[in-house]
């Protein structure tokens, strides 16, 4: 019996880890969008200052 309940207890953590993660998918595509846009800009990719 307190496996059965710990195999429930377990199924409703991982989908509610999916659920957060897939909640949060759109604002990642954004920031990988404005991260690659800012690399684009910046020229040769280097993100690095120059000295």
């Amino acid at each position: 019996m307190s496996s059965a309940l710990a195999i429930f207890g377990f199924l409703g953590l991982v989908i509610t880890l999916a659920a957060a993660l897939l909640r949060q998918l759109p604002d990642l595509f954004s920031a990988w969008r404005e991260a690659r846009s800012a690399l684009h800009r910046d020229g040769d990719g280097d993100s690095t200052p120059a000295t």
